[in-house]
């Protein structure tokens, strides 16, 4: 039989857990890993049938239990088993767990169990599926506006002023085809860690100003109270990226909220720090709902925000900018009467700069 201490030395470094299963289907030896994740001690896990330990749930073919198990077939052929990248359904002390697992034959006649945890890759392919469902939903409704308008301007001979119409509609759902696809590229971005980022010196009253003026459009008739303290220093950070941050939280304040409600912007000093705050008078976040709104894809169950379109992305991509400027965001939320989002920048000098 193979030394189990020379085995230990080759896969105590892994992810994965080990178990080494005799031809009764025994475990005679298994390490740390599998130990933690399976959730036994040593003694728990010695002697015992493997399928009690690794209760596999759901699937079709049976891999450690029964006659024409899996595991009877790699004993007696030595055809190897690696489960689906999505591992298969385990139930655990009455949890529902999810692990990929391998079986290899060994020389002596027993059989080598690789055991991980597939929640990782489970997580990647969900945010996959979720990408894919939200990127064809939302470039779907501006690509049949272009496309039907662009129909209509080929097919008829339209007046100047229908086509104009026409021509500055399309323009504006191709920047909404814009901002959804960078809005995608700047979360890749963020997961694989390629943002650049050129910090130095921003004078917020500049960055408010200039994050107001994309804005425009959007704050035609709304009322928005800024509030800028005296003496506010400078903050160190990315000019380009801290005006994309305004603008993401305003627009957001802005969306929903009702139109005669006030959104107030205020920007404080906070010791070393500098707090800018953007508090809305709108639809609010039930306390359950709020770990959900930092993550990506994820949009809060409320009827009134079913109706504002949205990747889901974009304070996914708030949270991982401000924390790259080495900042905090947080949000303070009462369901029905509005929230308030808040975040902090390093200051860098005073406000006589």
């Amino acid at each position: 039989m193979i030394d189990a201490t020379n085995l230990a030395d080759v896969v105590e470094g892994f992810a994965q857990g080990y178990l080494l299963v005799d031809t009764d289907g025994g475990v005679v030896t298994i390490g740390s890993r599998a130990l933690e994740l399976l959730g036994v001690t040593e003694r728990e896990a010695n002697g015992r049938p493997i399928g009690e330990l690794i209760p596999v749930v759901g699937v079709e073919a049976a891999i450690f239990d029964g006659p024409e198990s899996l595991l009877r077939r790699c004993l007696a052929t030595g055809a190897e088993f690696n489960s689906p990248v999505s591992g298969v359904r385990v139930e655990i002390a009455g949890e529902a767990r999810f692990f990929s697992i391998q079986m290899r034959r060994m020389t002596w006649g027993g059989v080598l169990v690789l055991v991980a945890d597939a929640a990782p890759i489970r997580d990647v392919l969900d945010a996959h599926d979720s990408l894919v469902s939200v990127t064809s939903h939302e470039l779907k409704t501006p690509l049949t506006a272009i496309k039907a308008m662009a129909e209509l301007m080929l097919a008829y001979d339209l007046p100047d002023d229908q086509r104009k119409e026409m021509t500055g509609d399309i323009y504006k759902q191709a920047e909404r085809l814009e901002a959804l696809i960078k809005e995608i590229l700047d979360a890749s971005h963020l997961d694989s860690g390629r943002i650049q980022m050129d910090l130095g010196p921003v004078d917020l009253h500049e960055a408010v100003g200039e994050a107001l003026d994309d804005l425009e459009t959007q704050l035609d008739g709304r009322k928005l109270t800024v509030k800028i303290d005296e003496g506010i220093p400078w903050v160190q950070a990315d000019a380009a990226k801290l005006r994309q941050i305004l603008v993401n939280l305003i627009s957001n304040a802005i969306k929903y909220s009702p139109e005669s409600a006030p959104v107030v912007l205020h920007v404080a000093a906070e010791k070393n720090r500098v707090r800018v705050s953007v508090r809305d008078q709108g639809i609010g976040i039930r306390k359950e709902d709020r770990d959900r709104l930092f993550k990506k894809f994820q949009r809060i169950p409320d009827p009134s925000s079913r109706k504002t379109a949205g990747t889901g992305l974009g304070l996914y991509i708030v949270k991982g900018l401000v924390e790259l400027h080495g900042g905090d965001i947080e949000v303070k939320s009462t369901y029905g009467k509005g929230s308030t989002f808040a975040f902090t920048l390093p200051a860098t000098g005073t406000g006589d700069q």
